[in-house]
C-alpha cells in the first residue's frame, strides 16, 4: 500500500484534471454554490443552476470515459463542450420555480448519467468480462471514497469541536457546514475520479473476484431472494385460489425482487461464466424464467391500480418498469445470463426516453389528467364553450362521486404540473393561485385541509380536537347482526379508504361512501360532521370517551369511532380530519 502524503494527493489532483478537467470545474462550480448558500450571500441562486453543476458533473464523467475511445485531444474538447452545452439549454429552459415533474425528470437524467458510465466504453463484442470488472473496481472505490470522505469529515470535525470546548473559542455552526462541503463535494469526488480504472485496466480480460464478493452473493443475497421468491409463489397461490385480485403493494415487492435477482446474476457473473458453481448456473439460467408468472401478478396490480385511483407520474413509470422485466427476462433466458451489460444498457435507455419528449411519463400524464378533467367538467356542466363558468356560491351541483374525483385530480395536476397547466379553461389568470382556490372556484372545495399548509392566523381560526375511546366493551354478534366487518383508517392524504371485491369505500366531505365495484353506484353514507359537532359540545383535551359516545348506528351499519383528529372552524361551520380510525359493520 501506497503511502498517503501532500505529494500523493498533488499526485491524484494532477491525474482528475489530466483526465477529467471539465468535470472538475462542475466540482468547484458545485462547490462555490454550496459556500455562498452557507454564508446566505445576497445572490439568487436558481434551482436550475444547482441541477446544471450536479448533472454536469454526472454527465461529464459518462462523456469523458466514452471519449478515452477517441485519440484525439481535440475531438475529446469539442465533444465535452458540445454535451456541456446541451445540458446548459436544459437547464435554462427550466422555469425560475421548479415544479414537481422536473425533479422527477433530473433525477431520471441523473439516473441515467450514472448508470450510462459503467457500459460507455464496453459496447465492442467480447467486453463482458472488462465490464464486470470495471463495475465492481468503480463500485468498490466509490464505497472508499464515500467511508474516506466520512471519516475525514468526523475527524476534522470532532478537532474543531475540541478547539470549543477545551479553549473556549466561538466556532460558527456554519464552519461545520462549510467542512462537509470539502469532504464530500470536494475530496470525495476527486478522490474517487482519481481512482476510476484507466483505459489499461478498462481492457483487463481476467476477473478479480474478491472472497467477500462471492460470500455476499451466494450465502447473503441468494437466500434472501430464494425466501422473497417463495413468499410471493405462496401469495400468488393464494389469490389464484380465492380467485381474487392482488394488493397494490404486490407491484413494488415484485420489483424489488425483478432487480435483486438481477443483481445476484451480476454479483456472481464469474461464477456462472466459468461454471464453477451448480446452483449459481442453475439461478442464473431460471431466474427470469421463475420471475415471469410474477411479472404477470405485478401487471395486474398496476392495472388494478390504474382503474382503483388513476394515472400518475408513479403509476406510469411502474407500468414501465414491468414491461422493461418481461423483456429483460426473454433476453436473459435467451441468452442464458451470459451478457450481462445490456441490463443496464436497456435499463438507462428505457428511462431515458420514458423521461424527455412528447411521449415522455410527464407529458402523457399531464394529457390523460386534462382530458379527464375537462371530461368531468363537461359532464358536471361546469363549461361554456371550453371555460369554467364561476361556481364559487355552489349553484350548479356537482355529483359528490365526480366532485371527488375532480379535486383529486386538479389537485394532483397543480401539484406536478402547476396551475398554469389549468389556465386554459379560466377566462382570469391562475398563475398564483393553489389547487384549494381552484377547486373552490368550481364549487368542489372539500374540508380535507392539512394542517401543515395553514399559516399562522389560520391556525388560530381554527379549533383542533384529538378524540380517542376507551377500550371496547361492547359486545357484538357479527354472525347474527351483520355480514361483514371492516376495520377502516384513514390518512389525510387518501381518499379511498378500503378496496374489496364486493364494495369499494370512499371518504369524500367527511362522509364514507360504500360503493358497489361494478356500477360505482350509491350504496351507504355515513356522515360524521354531526357526529362530530356533538362531541365537541363536550370535548375536553385528553378525554377518553366511551364507545356509545362515538358510535354512528343506520339502517344496515354500525359504525365505532377510535380515534379521531381534526380540526372545526366555526365561523364556516366546517369540519377537516386529518385521521380516523374505526370499526365498521355491516348488515
Amino acid at each position: 500500500m501506497k503511502r498517503l502524503s501532500f505529494k500523493t494527493w498533488i499526485g491524484k489532483l494532477k491525474i482528475v484534471f489530466v483526465r477529467f478537467p471539465f468535470t472538475l470545474l462542475f466540482i468547484i462550480g458545485l462547490s462555490v454554490l454550496c459556500f455562498l448558500s452557507i454564508q446566505k450571500v445576497k445572490v439568487e441562486i436558481r434551482d436550475s443552476l444547482w441541477a446544471f453543476f450536479i448533472l454536469g458533473i454526472l454527465q461529464n464523467v459518462a462523456v469523458t470515459l466514452f471519449l478515452e475511445e477517441f485519440k484525439k485531444v481535440s475531438l475529446r474538447i469539442l465533444f465535452n463542450l458540445l454535451s456541456t452545452i446541451l445540458l446548459a439549454v436544459y437547464c435554462l429552459s427550466l422555469p425560475d420555480k421548479l415544479l414537481a415533474y422536473h425533479y422527477y425528470q433530473m433525477i431520471a437524467l441523473g439516473i441515467v448519467f450514472v448508470f450510462s458510465a459503467f457500459y460507455v466504453s464496453f459496447f465492442k463484442k467480447n467486453s463482458d468480462i472488462p465490464f464486470w470488472d470495471f463495475s465492481r473496481e468503480s463500485l468498490i472505490q466509490l464505497f472508499i471514497s464515500g467511508v474516506f470522505s466520512l471519516i475525514l469529515y468526523a475527524g476534522l470535525g470532532l478537532a474543531i469541536l475540541s478547539l470549543n470546548k477545551l479553549f473556549n473559542i466561538d466556532i460558527d455552526k456554519k464552519v461545520y457546514t462549510d467542512l462537509a462541503v470539502v469532504c464530500f463535494v470536494i475530496f470525495g469526488p476527486i478522490y474517487f475520479l482519481s481512482n476510476v480504472p484507466d483505459e489499461i485496466e478498462k481492457r483487463r480480460q481476467e476477473f478479480s473476484f474478491h472472497k467477500i464478493i462471492r460470500i455476499f452473493g451466494l450465502y447473503i443475497l441468494l437466500p434472501i431472494l430464494a425466501a422473497y421468491t417463495l413468499i410471493l409463489y405462496v401469495y400468488l397461490f393464494q389469490i389464484i385460489i380465492k380467485w381474487e385480485l392482488p394488493n397494490g403493494w404486490v407491484s413494488t415487492l415484485v420489483s424489488v425482487l425483478g432487480l435483486g435477482g438481477f443483481l445476484c446474476i451480476f454479483i456472481l457473473y464469474p461464477l456462472r461464466l466459468n461454471a464453477d458453481n451448480k446452483v449459481v448456473n442453475l439461478f442464473s439460467r431460471y431466474f427470469p424464467l421463475l420471475l415471469m408468472p410474477l411479472l404477470v401478478l405485478m401487471s395486474i396490480g398496476i392495472f388494478r391500480r390504474l382503474d382503483d385511483y388513476g394515472l400518475t407520474i408513479n403509476r406510469l413509470y411502474v407500468l414501465i418498469l414491468n414491461v422493461w422485466l418481461y423483456g429483460i427476462c426473454i433476453y436473459l433466458f435467451i441468452s442464458q445470463a451470459h451478457h450481462l451489460k445490456w441490463i443496464v444498457i436497456t435499463f438507462s435507455a428505457v428511462l431515458f426516453l420514458s423521461s424527455i419528449g412528447p411521449w415522455s411519463v410527464f407529458s402523457i400524464t399531464k394529457r390523460t389528467l386534462l382530458k379527464e378533467i375537462e371530461q368531468i367538467m363537461t359532464d358536471a356542466k361546469l363549461l361554456n364553450n371550453g371555460k369554467v363558468i364561476e361556481n364559487q356560491n355552489k349553484m350548479i351541483k356537482v355529483d359528490s362521486i365526480q366532485a371527488n374525483k375532480l379535486s383529486a385530480d386538479v389537485k394532483y395536476t397543480c401539484q406536478n404540473f402547476g396551475t398554469i397547466s389549468l389556465q386554459s379553461y379560466f377566462v382570469d389568470s391562475i398563475q398564483n393561485m393553489n389547487y384549494r382556490e381552484i377547486n373552490k372556484k368550481l364549487g368542489i372545495d372539500k374540508s380535507d385541509i392539512n394542517p401543515s399548509e395553514f399559516s399562522d392566523n389560520q391556525k388560530d381560526k381554527y379549533r383542533y380536537f384529538d378524540i380517542n375511546q376507551q377500550f371496547n366493551q361492547q359486545v357484538i354478534d357479527i354472525k347474527k347482526d351483520f355480514r361483514s366487518y371492516i376495520r377502516l383508517q384513514r390518512p389525510n392524504d387518501q381518499e379511498n379508504v378500503y378496496v374489496g371485491n364486493d364494495l369499494i369505500i370512499r371518504y369524500v366531505n367527511n362522509t364514507f361512501i360504500i360503493l358497489k365495484p361494478i356500477d360505482k353506484k350509491y350504496n351507504i353514507e355515513i356522515k360524521l360532521k354531526l357526529k362530530i359537532k356533538e362531541i365537541l359540545k363536550l370535548y375536553k383535551p385528553k378525554t377518553i370517551y366511551s364507545a356509545d359516545t362515538l358510535t354512528i348506528d343506520g339502517e344496515n351499519y354500525k359504525l365505532i369511532i377510535n380515534h379521531l383528529t381534526g380540526f372545526y372552524y366555526q365561523k364556516t361551520d366546517s369540519v377537516t380530519v386529518t385521521n380516523i380510525e374505526a370499526d365498521l359493520f355491516l348488515k
